[in-house]
């Protein structure tokens, strides 16, 4: 059995939602692919509906091609967001647009097992529950849906926090803010959360349960 997991975290690093995706994955024990989506060029639907309709898959050339065929080959999937705004990102979104390939008189994912991820620095629950929205559209098997909030905004690394009285990190912290020493241990990892460990555990264990009834 085969897994293709989908992060859109933030470019030019590793981030939680990177590692949660990956994590819950490994922790399947089934062969597995992961994409990050912040590494690929590609848009939105364009509408192209002649295209997709006999297929039913999305066929706009580009850096995402390949990954609508696998996604109809897979056995499960993993797809992950970091939350922006109180929703999943415009990564996440303009990915999940071109689904709509799939569905022309039936669904062509119908009962796919999905497992989710969304994470963020606070109020993640809108974008969970869009995430799940969504995805029901299609008709596919929700399994679980893992949540991290980490309570680090990324005012802790964009380098103008003791001028900025506007960003999250200042919505949290007041004043104090101001004057914070950025050091390590301010950026939380999910791997230190016992909640979050025992979340991918129980979705990574949901897609083993695939595996051993495939």
């Amino acid at each position: 059995m085969k897994v293709i997991g989908f992060s859109s975290g933030g470019i030019g690093h590793e981030g939680n939602t990177d590692r949660l995706v990956k994590a819950i994955m490994a922790g399947s024990r089934l062969e597995y692919e992961f994409v990050k989506l912040s590494d690929l060029n590609y848009s939105g639907c364009k509408g192209c509906v002649q295209l997709c309709v006999k297929r039913q898959v999305c066929l706009r050339e580009d850096d995402l091609l390949p990954y609508y065929q696998k996604i109809k080959e897979a056995d499960a999937v993993v797809v992950g967001s970091p939350v922006y705004f109180r929703n999943i990102n415009a990564d996440c979104y303009s990915f999940l647009e071109r689904f709509f390939g799939y569905r022309h008189v039936n669904s062509a994912v119908h009962n796919k097992p999905f497992a989710l991820v969304v994470c963020g620095h606070d109020k993640i629950e809108a974008g969970a529950d869009y995430l799940q929205w969504f995805l029901q559209r299609f008709g596919v098997k929700i399994l679980d849906t893992v949540r991290y909030i980490s309570k680090s905004p990324p005012c802790l690394s964009c380098g103008r926090h003791q001028e900025c009285r506007i960003g999250g990190l200042y919505q949290v912290r007041g004043e104090a803010a101001l004057s914070l020493f950025i050091e390590p241990w301010l950026f939380q990892r999910w791997e230190d959360d016992p909640i979050a460990i025992e979340a991918v555990e129980a979705a990574a264990g949901k897609l083993r349960n695939l595996g051993d009834h495939g």
